[in-house]
């Protein structure tokens, strides 16, 4: 059976899953030459991801994009100035236990389909009143919901001024414009868009469609700001693959 076709299936991921968390990969990737920034373990070398060597970490399963926002958002993101009122939208399990931990953040976690103490945020309609947030976080998101337009206006609608939108959404640097089907099957959507569950692939117009509902927009290579001894050694590059992910776009609600 082809890998879409696994990744594709709810129960078949809920199985390889299992059988993922049993493996001591860990163990099996014992060195000294990776160093993960978001869960501090020492590594010969980061496991592979399809067609991306050096990727994954081997303790905490975070990716290259995970690494960059994570030491960007400890080393720039301000979220020690005063309290900040944080929304991590479809938060990924290695960023929100880092940020649960920081002492001058109020964490909320949003999701689709949440688990725990997750609130149910459907971006389109957001549960919450104007100006509820300081930041919001949503990675990988935007890209999957068929009126992105909508969601990012509800984002800026529930910023404070002067709040900021912090996403990683992949860019196909090749494209000036984006393209978007939604109604494509998944089998030509996993084939166009590289996921089953995508309905576009973004181009550089992506910070336009920011800018569209009010934010000014900032995109951030951030490990392009690094030596290359420390992008190295953290595993800040995708190598691979015909979109950017680890781009960070930060959009701020204006004043007014």
């Amino acid at each position: 059976m082809a890998l879409g076709a696994v990744r594709d299936n709810p129960l078949l991921r809920r199985i390889g899953g299992r059988i993922e968390s049993r493996v001591p990969w860990h163990l099996l990737y014992r060195g000294d030459s990776r160093e993960c920034p978001c869960c501090g373990g020492s590594f010969r070398a980061f496991r592979r991801r399809d067609d991306r060597p050096d990727a994954r970490c081997p303790l905490c399963n975070s990716y290259e994009r995970h690494r960059v926002q994570w030491m960007w958002l400890r080393d720039r993101g301000e979220l020690d100035r005063g309290e900040v009122d944080l929304l991590h939208v479809a938060p990924e399990p290695v960023l929100e236990a880092r940020l649960r931990a920081l002492p001058a953040v109020r964490y909320t976690a949003g999701s689709l389909f949440p688990t725990g103490d997750q609130v149910r945020v459907d971006l389109t309609e957001i549960p919450f009143a104007d100006g509820s947030f300081d930041v919001i976080l949503c990675n990988h998101v935007f890209d999957e919901i068929p009126d992105d337009r909508r969601a990012l206006a509800e984002i800026h609608r529930v910023l404070r001024r002067g709040g900021r939108l912090i996403t990683q959404t992949p860019v196909d640097k090749s494209r000036a414009t984006t393209y978007e089907d939604p109604s494509l099957p998944p089998a030509r959507r996993r084939e166009v868009f590289q996921t089953a569950d995508d309905v576009r692939v973004y181009g550089l117009d992506f910070r336009d469609r920011l800018a569209g509902v009010g934010f000014d927009v900032q995109v951030i290579d951030y490990a392009s700001e690094l030596d290359p001894a420390t992008v190295e050694r953290h595993g800040l590059v995708e190598h691979g693959g015909r979109v950017n992910g680890t781009d960070i776009h930060v959009g701020v609600k204006r004043p007014g």
